[in-house]
């Protein structure tokens, strides 16, 4: 009996270490799904939205234009057309921090790609959302601040400087191209190899 008892025992133990080992790797799973949806989400965004017509027209008129009128009545306050450029960059750089705080996106990448961008929209639109929050949603753009914090976190320049991206070295591609070196033919056009 109690060799009995002891094979019932090891076949429980082993059985709920399955279902333990089926749970863990059915929850990593689920997580490693829900990373690849955000993932296509944030490259949507950052090879598609942001080098769209529209949405450079709407940078634009953020950085260079938007500031000519006042911002007391929020971006609601804004006239329809101006209202659409302002809200579709802040959405974006929403969409970017909301992605960053969900994990849907490695907040390297984020610095790494947009750091520049996201500080010149928020001073631009700074006056407008804050405006916004007082006098209709206390969160508005909130995602917006979150991932323009993160890029003042941390240091562009020193983010970039760890990843280690390589540099032309002192002899530039133009130098080169003009001198014929490495084996691009300068009168043929730059970039056009030697056979």
């Amino acid at each position: 009996m109690n060799i009995n008892l002891a094979v019932n025992i090891a076949a429980i133990v082993i059985s709920l270490a399955a279902v333990a080992l089926s749970a863990f790797f059915g929850l990593r799973q689920l997580r490693s799904m829900r990373r690849a949806n955000s993932t296509i989400v944030a490259i949507e965004l950052l090879t598609r939205e942001c080098r769209s017509d529209a949405f450079l027209d709407s940078e634009e008129f953020v950085l260079y234009e938007l500031s000519s009128y006042p911002p007391d009545d929020g971006v609601n306050g804004l006239q329809p057309e101006h209202r659409r450029h302002a809200t579709r960059v802040g959405l974006f750089f929403s969409s970017l921090g909301a992605l960053s705080v969900f994990g849907g996106i490695e907040t390297k990448m984020i610095v790494g790609l947009v750091p520049t961008r996201a500080r010149r929209a928020w001073l631009a639109l700074e006056p407008y959302i804050l405006a916004e929050r007082q006098l209709r949603s206390p969160t508005y753009l909130s995602f917006f601040e979150h991932l323009v914090c993160l890029v003042d976190d941390a240091k562009p320049a020193r983010h970039h400087a760890s990843l280690n991206l390589r540099r032309m070295d002192p002899l530039s591609v133009r130098t080169r191209v003009e001198a014929g070196v490495d084996g691009i033919d300068s009168g043929a056009g730059a970039g056009v190899l030697k056979a």
